[in-house]
């Protein structure tokens, strides 16, 4: 089984829970699915995932690109996901020296899709990627849907960069209303230039689609 990098961490799934139940949401997706770690939510959930073999951990998650989604119009009630963080997960490498690695690149044991955000620095084409996605979710979500937004930032050069403050204020664009923010105290992975300085938190953001 390919292992992937950047899983759900195991804390957030009952926060995702609340949520969803309070919207009365039932038919989730996840558009950044990886291994399909949101099929363990108690609801009928669907994945969307480039790569193959992420994708076919899951019977739940078919092969697709965020950017250009095989659903209809309004036809989920929420979407559950967490974007690629432009950070230096997405580092590609042969990483031969034996040093420990936690990147897209190298848990896959090849290069991504050339249009996997995971593949991206932060940066404008990251941004072009992810400004698609955002009008493709708010496209599937139906009227009095959400979407959950789950980030974290990173470090570069000694300084956090707000990465989760760019995806809110292009979501409000695409339409999405925010209605929380809530910071989910997690342990970082470690690996990296900047592995003793990790942001300590992520964030768990819920928007409404209110028309």
């Amino acid at each position: 089984m390919v292992k992937h990098p950047a899983k759900y961490t195991e804390v957030l799934l009952p926060v995702f829970e609340k949520i969803l139940r309070k919207y009365g949401c039932e038919k989730v997706l996840d558009c950044f699915a990886g291994t399909g770690k949101i099929h363990k939510l108690p609801f009928t959930t669907t994945g969307l995932e480039l790569e193959e073999e992420w994708a076919n951990q899951s019977e739940n998650t078919i092969i697709g690109d965020a950017t250009k989604m095989p659903f209809a119009d309004k036809c989920f009630c929420a979407v559950c996901t967490s974007p690629t963080y432009g950070n230096r997960m997405a580092d590609s490498h042969n990483a031969k020296d034996g040093s420990s690695r936690n990147t897209y690149t190298h848990k896959l044991g090849r290069q991504l899709a050339e249009t996997n955000t995971g593949k991206m620095q932060w940066g404008a084409k990251y941004r072009e990627m992810h400004e698609k996605a955002w009008s493709e979710c708010f496209r599937v979500v139906k009227s009095g849907g959400i979407l959950i937004l789950n980030f974290k930032n990173h470090i570069r050069k000694g300084i956090e960069v707000d990465v989760f403050g760019w995806h809110v204020q292009e979501l409000i664009k695409n339409g999405f209303v925010l209605r929380s923010v809530e910071q989910i105290e997690v342990n970082g992975n470690g690996f990296g230039q900047n592995g003793s300085a990790r942001v300590p938190f992520e964030y768990v953001a819920t928007f409404e689609k209110n028309i």
